[in-house]
């Protein structure tokens, strides 16, 4: 396949090939594997003897690890190119994901889930700047909102399909696991066949000083921290809503299958509305505008489950507004960093990097947070996550962007 420069791209039909296979992509190595593995816990944990406290440990260390991988894995972006990074990412999630499949105690599901989590998370990011590089802004948050929906697709099947489905017909869990690292060992291959090769490099190698100056140069951006910042904020509010409510719910009395459909809630309202929340701010031309209404309706939903109690419509009622903007949310903030007023294309890995290190701090801290507050209640957790969700429009509103 010949070269294809950038300023080509943004008029190609095959365009829309690159968008196809990153809403592939997001479903098979992103959405399914993090929720099916969730979902199968109890399963692992019999399997292994583990505890709630070693299952929370294997839970958590990926976002731990992203915390320090997200900073290096943007600027390895920048070095070698989307093409490159998503062969070898995707191969390296592959074989890591599958591993997991033949652990047999505790210390080795954690290290072959740390080594997963060091190469996972870097993923979206090489997703984000591919539809940067393929997708002008005015085509920019339909193309970000498809490639959510991917993301949100394999959220929602993963958690339905991975412990009911998949582990009865494949034979268990280990099974699942090393079949859904088989899928991006594939994807990798079809990734070098795909994407066409990169224009013209003048060095391809990594250099720390390099890294760290661009970290410097990024983190000039007012407005970058401005989305870091909103991005800390929501994604505390989602991992700790999402990761206690089907706890809490059968802890007030609820069934497991009505505790599991709230999350099914959250995931599907996200999914029917990610492309067209994320196609209105191409039209208004406004993202941050169109992302602090999401943290509104996010923290509407979290604070409703406060005061929702064991009321069955109640909680759905409020897990549907928490979920409705999540996934826009989430593709509009990698949009809005990739087009931060001033920032080189030749950064954008490392500007997302900045950002993901924010993203992974929200994801680790926050939850557990909330969680000490259940010995003052049970609802007591809700209230910090939706000071989560108000601090991330907070921080949304706190920016105007400088005319051009």
């Amino acid at each position: 396949m010949r070269q294809s420069k950038p300023r080509d791209r943004q008029n190609s039909p095959y365009r829309w090939v690159i968008l196809a296979m990153v809403t592939l992509s997001g479903f098979i190595v992103m959405g399914f594997p993090t929720t099916g593995l969730s979902a199968m816990f109890s399963e692992i944990a019999d399997s292994l003897d583990l505890s709630l406290v070693d299952i929370g440990v294997i839970w958590g260390v990926g976002s731990a690890m992203g915390i320090f991988t997200a900073l290096v894995g943007g600027a390895f972006i920048d070095a070698f190119g989307t093409r490159r990074t998503l062969v070898l990412l995707c191969l390296l999630t592959g074989v890591f994901g599958a591993l997991r499949g033949v652990a047999f105690d505790f210390w080795s599901l954690f290290a072959t889930s740390f080594l997963f989590g060091m190469v996972q998370p870097i993923l979206p990011m090489n997703f984000v700047k591919l539809n940067r590089e393929w997708f002008a802004s005015r085509q920019l948050g339909f193309a970000s909102g498809v490639m959510s929906a991917g993301f949100a697709t394999g959220l929602m099947l993963g958690s339905r399909l991975s412990a009911t489905v998949l582990s009865p017909l494949l034979g268990g869990w280990r099974a699942v696991l090393i079949a859904l690292g088989i899928g991006a060992i594939a994807l990798a291959l079809l990734w070098a066949l795909v994407h066409p090769p990169a224009e013209d490099r003048k060095k391809s190698k990594l250099e720390l000083g390099q890294v760290l100056a661009n970290l410097r140069h990024v983190a000039r951006f007012r407005e970058l921290w401005t989305l870091s910042l909103a991005v800390f904020g929501v994604l505390g509010l989602m991992r700790g809503l999402v990761g206690y409510v089907p706890t809490y719910l059968r802890e007030i009395g609820w069934a497991a299958v009505d505790a599991d459909s709230a999350i099914t809630v959250f995931f599907f309202c996200s999914l029917l509305s990610v492309v067209p929340i994320s196609h209105l701010s191409d039209r208004l031309g406004n993202r941050r505008l169109v992302m602090a209404f999401g943290t509104t309706m996010m923290t509407l939903g979290t604070l409703l489950m406060y005061f929702a109690g064991d009321s069955f419509w109640g909680v759905m009622l409020a897990m549907a507004l928490a979920g409705f903007t999540f996934d826009s949310f989430m593709a509009l903030k990698g949009a809005s960093i990739t087009e931060v007023q001033g920032l080189q294309l030749a950064l954008v890995g490392s500007a997302l990097g900045f950002g993901g290190v924010w993203q992974n701090l929200g994801t680790t801290v926050t939850p557990p947070l909330g969680n000490a507050l259940s010995v003052i209640s049970l609802s007591s957790p809700f209230l910090l996550w939706a000071a989560s969700g108000v601090f991330a429009t907070v921080a949304l509103l706190s920016y105007r962007r400088r005319a051009a």
